[in-house]
């Protein structure tokens, strides 16, 4: 009786065992795409023209395959005709828009805190002035450091101005004391910010990044951009572990590159993979529950008065102005005109965000 009841217990603890594991492989991979939208210094008109075309065909492409990422925009790309592109983005589709710092190639953990503070504040209410007047509108919850760089002087700052989360990390290669193993985000000790790790991938008994700078910096073609890519999503597919990836515009924006990701993308939708943005994947790691069928449906409704007239579609010009934003004026009229108002002022006030969106 005894051996009859311990191979029943026996029995059970192995199905629910199985069960376990098959809903864990049954839930799809968790991919993060998060794409620095990148203008040259000094930028002249040819590459500025080149920069927006790049932003514009990697989002045509995501868009087209009903996928979603989140845009990092740095202030210099908002005031610049890129701005425009960032605002149709924000409007039309599911898209995040996040902040990064004052330009391409910044190293802002050069900078008192005092300045950090002051950029950083700059730079949401940047990204926040990217909004279609009276349909929809911004709030910015991550920051991407340039290249990885920050120190604790950028912590302080980002937990004053209300930042929830900061890509600045790598999984195993760059985190917060106690978090080398983690691949989801974590709350950071002492802040109230999660980190954002980028998954990593080993290449040649190396582990790196999957970042595609990187990639091209240490001479890596697209071709094993790709691999690694797909070679991170096998290895992962079944278990608790998050895809992050990060693009820039200027590599993943066109030529072997964006084929690369076109490549990729259809991979993993083939694999039924589950594109989130980056808020997303902050919000099913601190909820503990790494499903997305958890996440909550966007239910916000359209103006009821925008858009209204002899022409229904949606013009979207840019009105930039100093040294504060205007209200809208254009709103409901019947020439349809939305006008986004891009902040240059440093007078304003970043408003701070409230928790974690449920």
């Amino acid at each position: 009786m005894r051996a009859l009841i311990l191979g029943s217990l026996l029995g059970l603890i192995f199905i629910t065992m199985m069960l376990g594991a098959s809903q864990a492989s049954d839930n799809p991979t968790v991919i993060n795409l998060m794409i620095d939208a990148e203008l040259p210094p000094s930028a002249t008109e040819e590459q500025a023209a080149i920069a927006e075309k790049n932003l514009e065909d990697i989002f045509d492409q995501i868009r087209m395959r009903d996928l979603v990422a989140t845009v990092f925009a740095t202030q210099d790309v908002v005031i610049s005709d890129i701005g425009l592109d960032i605002t149709r983005i924000g409007h039309s589709s599911k898209f995040e828009l996040a902040m990064s710092g004052n330009h391409s190639g910044e190293k802002i953990g050069t900078m008192s805190y005092e300045d950090q503070l002051a950029s950083l504040k700059l730079s949401k209410v940047y990204v926040e002035s990217c909004k279609v007047c009276g349909q929809n509108e911004v709030t910015v919850y991550g920051f991407m450091p340039q290249s990885f760089d920050q120190n604790e002087q950028t912590y302080k700052a980002l937990d004053t101005i209300g930042i929830l989360y900061n890509t600045g990390f790598q999984a195993g290669l760059m985190y917060a004391p106690g978090h080398e193993d983690d691949v989801w985000p974590y709350l950071v000790e002492g802040y109230k910010f999660y980190a954002v790790p980028v998954s990593t991938y080993t290449v040649s008994d190396k582990k790196v990044v999957l970042q595609d700078s990187y990639f091209e910096e240490n001479g890596l073609d697209a071709t094993q951009w790709y691999d690694a890519l797909v070679g991170k999503f096998d290895e992962i597919q079944g278990e608790d572990e998050p895809l992050v990836i990060s693009l820039t515009t200027s590599l993943s924006g066109s030529g072997e590159y964006l084929d690369a990701l076109n490549k990729f993308m259809d991979y993993a939708k083939s694999k039924n993979a589950a594109f989130v943005t980056t808020m997303d994947l902050v919000n099913l790691a601190k909820s503990g529950v790494h499903d997305v069928s958890s996440l909550p449906t966007n239910t916000s409704e359209p103006c009821p008065t925008c858009g209204q007239g002899e022409n229904s579609s949606i013009k979207i010009n840019t009105l930039i102005e100093t040294p504060k934003k205007a209200p809208c004026e254009t709103c409901g009229n019947k020439s349809n005109d939305a006008q986004i108002s891009v902040s240059s002022s440093n007078t304003q006030e970043a408003p701070a965000s409230g928790a974690i969106p449920a």
